[in-house]
């Protein structure tokens, strides 16, 4: 399909990393990745309108369009597109009974579905390409390694570790298979191997988690007398816990390279 193409499309298109290919909808585990808060949904569109993220927009799976996110309306509950009026190459999404969206954000992959794509009058008096605003999107973050650096209130552990002894940890960084821990230079360390099953992590006031955690290494802060580093394995988490940590570590993401508005 014949479009114009963005700066950067065929870098993007190119990249062994990055797949155009819309995931699944049927799949059980994109579920865990479905955003449909209206502000976080709509604040991490913007951030990709801001960046100029490239989208590409499918009829069928083997078929793109390049586009992009000119402006997230919402007073009028639109999502603005790149796109001239009479432009060949746009006919066939705006009369497709079925669009999807698919661009990277910080090289993770957000996916949605694209509702009555039309040209509309804009404030200037042109006809602009225009969609509803997306009632929810995927922001597929499949890579378990991937670290999350929290920001205040910095969420805290607590640890069983003795018979009617409890720690408490400050959390350094935290993703879907692991946790790094403060460790204050004037306590002792935990042991190197050390399994912790009931461990209490506390995200926010109201927001805790019960997880196994097991001491995978312990090393020097960076910072001169900082005390050390605990990195620390993540295991035991029923379903709606992996989906809960899922979504706060895309919510940090937006935090730390966005903004909320």
């Amino acid at each position: 399909m014949a479009s114009r193409d963005p700066a950067g499309t065929t870098a993007l298109q190119d990249s062994p990393l990055l797949s155009w290919t819309p995931e699944r909808l049927d799949d059980p585990t994109l579920e865990e990745f479905r955003i449909a808060q209206p502000l976080e949904l709509q604040t991490l569109l913007g951030r990709m309108a801001e960046q100029g993220a490239v989208l590409g927009l499918s009829v069928d799976e083997d078929e793109l369009a390049w586009n992009s996110i000119v402006e997230v309306d919402r007073t009028r509950r639109l999502l603005w597109l790149a796109g001239a009026h009479g432009e060949a190459g746009l006919h066939r999404l705006v009369s497709a009974a079925s669009v999807t969206a698919v661009g990277y954000l910080d090289r993770v992959k957000v996916q949605f579905s694209v509702q009555n794509l039309k040209w509309l009058p804009a404030r200037d008096g042109s006809r602009r390409l225009a969609c509803m605003l997306p009632v929810e999107l995927y922001r597929i973050q499949r890579r378990a390694h991937f670290r999350a650096r929290p920001v205040p209130p910095v969420p805290l552990v607590h640890i069983a570790s003795a018979p009617g002894r409890e720690r408490s940890f400050e959390v350094i960084d935290i993703s879907m298979t692991g946790i790094g821990l403060h460790l204050p230079p004037d306590e002792a360390p935990l042991d190197v191997g050390a399994c912790f099953a009931g461990a209490v992590v506390t995200l926010a006031p109201r927001l805790h988690l019960e997880a196994k955690l097991e001491v995978m290494h312990i090393t020097p802060s960076g910072e001169r007398g900082r005390g050390h580093h605990m990195g620390c394995a993540i295991d035991g988490l029923v379903a709606e816990a992996v989906r809960t940590l899922q979504r706060f570590i895309g919510q940090v993401e937006l935090r730390r390279n966005g903004r909320w508005e």
